[in-house]
């Protein structure tokens, strides 16, 4: 049956928005590029697949006819985006066309049948426990800069590890990234009806899937959470999105943490050292990043050099009573380390001249961030 509605603009702007973000990967089935449209009563649902991440957003409409047809999602976004109109009018005519309305703004698109639409994974909502949106950002917010790339060699680097620990009867949500040259945890406590939430021994979420929850967090207080053997289901009022989990093993990291201490610390400002490192930054040389921090005695310094353009220094006060040092660094892992920690002093623990630098703060309890050294 050829479907027939009207839709607010803003509604489906915003889910389609979300939509295109998947499909916008290039994939191997060109239907992959579309969006289901199933018109039902009184509502649609907009369902997306690259067959790792799918997401399904239902929106109010008035509707006149049912039915259900795919069309180009970047298209839709296009036109949704473009249009001055606060209602959007959809009718499907012969051969999977559609004509759509918006204000003094006529469209003619294809559509395809849905048949050839990969079917959407089933899941379980018994296994599903109910999360603060908050808690689910923020441990995204504080560890997604340090997943590695595609193209890293050890691809379960390019996944962040979910972990729950419990801890003095208490329960923590803990997400760990690494890109084998530094490594970040965030801790984050939850509630009680976390017991019920079932982990994989190695639960790895892709670095898109975790950038999609991140997304999907958005504009919203809470909703279910759940981890099933292959995949990762988020589900609200109005949103069910599916991530299918990478296989495989995540290195050791405790056995780094362990060969840390906090015993040669240096107390600093973050913003200071944030500002200072910013400025160095800007005469280090493109692909490594390279900075040289000095230590000595309640003073920092960092000097950066660069073959075109020249050098830059900034010296600083810190709180640090330990031998001088001379250390090796990315400049670029400490700033995107600072600017996401909170609170106003920082702790940074190095062994000596060739250990990593451990990143602590009392203001943000559950955050670490290790940085490993680098010879210059």
């Amino acid at each position: 049956m050829a479907f027939q509605f009207n839709v607010s603009r803003e509604d489906f702007l915003r889910a389609i928005s979300a939509q295109q973000n998947i499909t916008s990967k290039k994939g191997t089935l060109a239907i992959l590029a579309n969006v289901l449209l199933d018109v039902r009563p009184d509502h649609i649902v907009l369902t997306c697949t690259d067959l790792e991440i799918g997401l399904k957003q239902t929106i109010p409409a008035e509707v006149f006819e049912t039915g259900i047809l795919t069309l180009p999602a970047k298209k839709l976004f296009e036109l949704a985006r473009e249009s001055g109109s606060t209602t959007i009018s959809f009718k499907e005519i012969d051969n999977h066309w559609v004509e759509i309305s918006a204000g003094s703004s006529q469209y003619r698109l294809a559509g395809m049948v849905a048949d050839e639409f990969p079917q959407f994974p089933a899941y379980n909502e018994d296994n599903m426990v109910g999360i603060e949106s908050e808690i689910l950002a923020d441990i995204v917010d504080k560890t997604i800069f340090s997943i590695a790339q595609d193209k890293e060699n050890m691809f379960t680097l390019t996944a962040g590890l979910l972990q729950k620990v419990k801890k003095d009867d208490r329960l923590y949500l803990k997400m760990i990234t690494s890109d084998g040259h530094r490594l970040t945890i965030m801790t984050r406590e939850v509630e009680e009806n976390f017991e019920n939430l079932q982990l994989n021994p190695v639960t790895l979420i892709p670095r898109r899937g975790v950038q999609e929850i991140r997304k999907f967090c958005e504009n919203k207080t809470n909703f279910l959470f759940g981890v099933e053997e292959k995949q990762a289901v988020l589900k609200s009022d109005d949103s069910l999105l599916i991530i299918r989990l990478l296989e495989g093993d995540f290195p050791d990291f405790q056995g780094l943490l362990n060969m840390l201490s906090k015993e040669n610390s240096i107390h600093v400002s973050r913003l200071r050292f944030l500002e200072g490192l910013k400025r160095i930054n800007l005469f280090t040389e493109d692909l490594f990043h390279a900075i040289k921090m000095e230590v000595q005695e309640n003073k920092m310094v960092l000097t950066s050099q660069n073959a075109d353009f020249g050098s830059a220094k900034d010296e600083f006060e810190i709180d640090y009573a330990g031998n001088p040092l001379s250390l090796g660094f990315n400049c670029r892992y400490f700033i995107e380390s600072l600017q996401v920690m909170e609170g106003k002093t920082i702790t940074a623990s190095i062994n000596n001249q060739e250990s990593p630098c451990m990143i602590t703060s009392e203001e943000d309890e559950g955050f670490l961030s290790v940085i490993m050294p680098m010879k210059i």
